[in-house]
């Protein structure tokens, strides 16, 4: 008897955890996501060899727990053994790993290697602690509160994280350009804000409830991230939202085609009706600045310096993106082996000297090389090609959700470095890991069976 009790006392221990532990991972687990979603990175306690940034603590927080314990720490290693992204991100690893050794630059893998354990740790706690749902209801909540507050740093002419700011070297301070202030949020930059608006833009289409996806399920929100990408100031961020809202219209669910068709050209009259009667008040100006940047961006024009844009910045910024192509094709970078990150880019470029890279791909180009960019390239395709094939298999709302925040993402890096914004992606990609993908039956085969049925068979 007293053996059986002893035996059973090891079962439970082993498979059950207490309701008290539980609850304080479950708790560590929301205080992870928040540190993960919404806390700067200029906000932690600052160490001469490694700031304790807050998403580090939530790490380390979880980690412990997840170390400590037997169950845990099999679950957590059996997840990274069968799991089909670590496969492809192998030949980046490997990169990583010799750029590290040979520029001796332990910055080269322990940046992206801290980037993806955020992704893994994720995925861990919404298998473990949320699922999926949760976890979607848990990050609008967060989506819902910067955006509030994306508006509230318009008014303020300064972001509410500014002071919070802790570590220095990371927030860059006000950003003002052409007399207009560009908001930031808890990034380090506009674009990194922008960046992050493309990842969160789809949420607001997703039906938790019905599983279903349509781009008009929140209007209040879609509306407000809209709203918070105009008060970025960027224009490459308002480009790829355009593009990303002509995805979610089309990766909608059928059925509300024929409303959102006329929900779209309604939204698009009452828009353009508004900004010609508020033309002449400085919202009015600063949205016509906005589209007709845009608009010379892409076609070669100069609408926008009707209304305030310095042409001279505009034809600088211009040849500044002709100018990063020419990287590839500089000697005195070497194409097999990158440079590493403790070395800040600065160097001559067809006679011009270039200090940052506005590009995320061309930046992994100089840190890694060809190897590194390609491989990185190759990990981006594997996730986007498997995110169709489920969306073809299953008819997922959600992963058509997923991929198209993805693809923009993706999009807006060639136009902007990732500015320690590639967490927001692996939310993504952590969301996709997770969520289930059912085959996908259709309905209408029964129906149309009974129909032939009745119409042919004698009873």
């Amino acid at each position: 008897m007293t053996a059986l009790c002893k035996s059973y006392e090891k079962t439970t221990s082993k498979y059950l955890k207490t309701p008290r532990e539980r609850t304080v991972f479950y708790r560590i687990a929301v205080f992870y996501i928040f540190a993960l979603y919404v806390m700067p990175q200029y906000f932690g306690i600052p160490n001469p060899v490694f700031d304790l940034t807050l998403v580090r603590i939530g790490i380390i927080f979880v980690l412990t727990f997840i170390i400590l314990d037997y169950d845990r720490s099999r679950d957590f290693v059996n997840m990274l053994a069968g799991d089909f992204m670590l496969k492809s991100l192998i030949p980046y690893l490997i990169v990583l790993a010799y750029t590290m050794v040979l520029r001796v630059d332990i910055n080269a893998l322990l940046n992206p290697l801290i980037e993806l354990l955020e992704m893994y740790l994720l995925i861990y706690v919404i298998k473990d602690s949320f699922g999926v749902d949760r976890t979607l209801k848990i990050i609008l909540g967060f989506i819902y509160l910067l955006i509030i507050l994306g508006i509230v740093e318009a008014i303020m002419k300064v972001s509410p994280f500014s002071y919070l700011v802790t570590i220095n070297g990371i927030y860059t301070g006000r950003y003002i350009r052409g007399g207009n202030y560009r908001i930031m949020s808890n990034c380090g930059h506009s674009l990194g804000y922008g960046l992050m608006l493309m990842t969160v833009l789809p949420f607001s289409g997703y039906d938790i409830e019905n599983k279903t996806f349509n781009i008009y399920r929140r209007p209040l929100l879609l509306i407000g991230i809209i709203v918070n990408v105009f008060l970025t100031g960027s224009r490459a961020t308002l480009g790829v939202a355009g593009a990303e809202l002509a995805l979610m219209f089309i990766f909608s669910d059928a059925k509300y085609l024929k409303k959102n068709i006329l929900v779209t050209v309604s939204s698009i009259i009452v828009f353009l009706g508004i900004t010609f009667c508020i033309q002449t008040t400085g919202p009015g100006q600063y949205i016509l600045l906005q589209l007709t940047s845009l608009i010379d961006t892409l076609f070669d024009t100069q609408f926008s310096v009707k209304y305030g844009a310095n042409l001279t910045q505009l034809n600088q910024s211009a040849a500044y993106r002709e100018l990063l192509k020419e990287i590839f094709h500089v000697e005195w970078l070497n194409p097999v082996l990158g440079i590493g990150r403790k070395r800040g880019f600065s160097g001559v470029v067809d006679g011009r000297v270039i200090r940052s890279i506005d590009s995320f791909y061309i930046s992994e180009y100089v840190r890694y090389a060809y190897p590194g960019m390609i491989a990185y390239l190759f990990f981006l395709a594997v996730m986007g090609i498997r995110m169709l094939i489920a969306i073809w298999k299953t008819r997922s709302a959600l992963v058509r959700m997923l991929f198209v925040g993805s693809v923009s993402y993706c999009i807006h890096l060639y136009i902007a470095d990732s500015l320690q914004t590639l967490k927001y992606l692996y939310v993504l990609f952590a969301l996709y890991v997770c969520c289930e993908k059912t085959p996908y039956i259709p309905e209408h085969k029964g129906r149309y069976f009974e129909k032939r049925k009745s119409r042919y068979v004698k009873k």
